[in-house]
């Protein structure tokens, strides 16, 4: 099952806004995400009808990124969704922005707190014929580490229980990084930028750059504190090899 209600696994599932309560990953007092409309940062499923699942960013014309954890909703990529329905059910967009994901292209890690990653290659969309990153565009990521103090920015389709319409639909906030790698954990990455389940797999940028520096995966803030973490790509080298595979064998 995706959703850890102890270990604040920050991931969406199939379940009503009320059975995400202790998923709660949000920095603060206040929940300070706002809705956004980034294209090149979709909403993962398990199927074209699915009702929730995870975050996932284009690196390329057809590479993508997202956490392990949410492999099993790694089937189809919606851009460019729409709002949700009063009740908090999402809206699926128009069919040239849904796309499958090639499963057999998929290397994950699903190994906890900075080893929790997935690359994966988006097929062309069955409408158009287009690739994803050549429609929605794409990031880069990262080849140097960002800074205890570095403001990033958290774009995803996280819960939402205080506005039923956001709840699944994209937002978007910043916050700093507390924490980039440490001696015992030189991968994980820790930040109070407010996620809730359903972030899990989004892009982490650094907002001086605009560059994919991690992978959030795991919620653990409160409204006392704490932080939420993430799989950091400068420290993981399995990870970055991922990457570099998929990018190399992009379609030209």
């Amino acid at each position: 099952m995706l959703i850890k209600t102890a270990a604040l696994i920050a991931v969406s599932g199939l379940m009503t806004i009320s059975s995400y309560a202790s998923d709660k990953s949000i920095c603060g007092a206040n929940d300070d995400r706002m809705p956004s409309t980034n294209p090149k940062i979709a909403r993962a499923l398990d199927s074209r009808t699915g009702s929730g699942g995870c975050t996932v960013t284009m690196i390329s014309r057809t590479c993508a990124i997202s956490a392990g954890h949410c492999k099993s909703v790694l089937k189809v990529a919606e851009f460019n969704t729409p709002m949700s329905n009063r009740r908090g059910n999402i809206q699926h967009p128009k069919a040239s922005d849904v796309y499958d994901i090639d499963q057999t292209s998929i290397v994950y890690k699903n190994g906890g707190i900075g080893n929790d990653y997935a690359v994966m290659r988006v097929l062309p969309n069955n409408e158009t014929g287009l690739f994803a990153g050549d429609v929605q565009g794409f990031y880069n990521v990262a080849s140097e580490a960002p800074v205890k103090g570095d403001i990033i920015r958290i774009t995803g389709y996280g819960l939402d229980r205080n506005d039923r319409i956001r709840n699944l639909a994209q937002q978007t906030h910043t916050g700093a990084i507390v924490m980039a790698g440490s001696r015992s954990n030189p991968s994980a990455m820790n930040h109070v930028a407010d996620t809730m389940g359903g972030n899990s797999g989004s892009s982490i940028l650094n907002e001086a750059t605009d560059e994919i520096v991690a992978i959030h995966t795991h919620g653990g803030c409160s409204s006392r504190g704490g932080s939420n973490s993430s799989t950091l790509i400068a420290g993981h080298q399995i990870f970055q090899d991922a990457i570099a595979a998929c990018l190399a064998t992009d379609s030209q």
